[in-house]
Parts: C-alpha cells; structure tokens; sequence
C-alpha cells in the first residue's frame, strides 16, 4: 500500500511539471495579436507585436516560445478549428523567419472559445519562457 501511495504521488507530480512547461509565469512574457474575423492575415500592429516578442526571446536564448492560436465559434466548429490551427502556424513561422530558432518555437491551436467577446477569441498568443 505505501508503495502504490509513493508511485501514485510520484505520477500526479510528473504529470503537473509536463503540463506547467506550456502554462504561462510570473516571469513569463506573454503577446497577444488579434485578427479580423475569419482572416489569418498579419497587419502592422501583428507584426509589430511579433517583432516585440522576438526582440525579447532574442535576449534570452534558454527560453522556449509557445505560440497559441484561438478562434472564436462561428457555426462550423471544423472551420473554426482549422483557422485556429492556421494562426498558430502563420505566427509560429514569422517568428521563426525574424530570428528565432525553429527548435525554440512550439505552436498549439486551441479549441474554439465560444465567449461573449468574440474579438478576444480570434487572438493568438504568444508566451517566451
């Protein structure tokens, strides 16, 4: 019984340090872009934040850049989902064509959020920890 208590914790405690790799921290620095609806298109304000995040994951190259793309609901979840999918990516690669090693950078589209403000669902973020 005191074995399986010790293996039991031992797994919970693995499983929280995976998943805390991807969660965002107090010293963690987090852009957000926001797109249109249904675009995946990069203005100058995106392009901006990006460049701000590269600066930054620039000056700290033992850090890893998560980027994280959203879509709101709309109606057809598969759309919805694949433009979530095409925003981390579109992101992802313009980070990595300013500076930052493909190795360093990981994309993972959310599920679309079905929430009040659907500006701050078409959004991707980007976290440099």
């Amino acid at each position: 019984m005191r074995r399986f208590v010790l293996v039991l914790l031992a797994s919970v405690l693995l499983g929280a340090c995976s998943q805390s790799a991807s969660l965002p921290k107090n010293n963690d620095r987090i852009y957000v872009i926001f797109f249109p609806f249904a675009s995946t298109d990069l203005d100058d304000a995106a392009n901006k934040t990006i460049f701000q995040a590269v600066t930054y994951a620039q000056k700290f190259p033992e850090k890893q850049v998560y980027v994280r793309g959203y879509a709101a609901i709309y109606g057809d979840l598969s759309k919805d989902e694949m433009l979530a999918v095409q925003r981390s990516k579109i992101v992802a690669q313009k980070v990595v064509d300013d500076g930052i090693k493909a190795n360093r950078v990981h994309d993972t589209p959310r599920p679309p959020e079905d929430r009040k403000s659907q500006v701050a669902a078409r959004r991707v973020e980007i976290i440099v920890q």
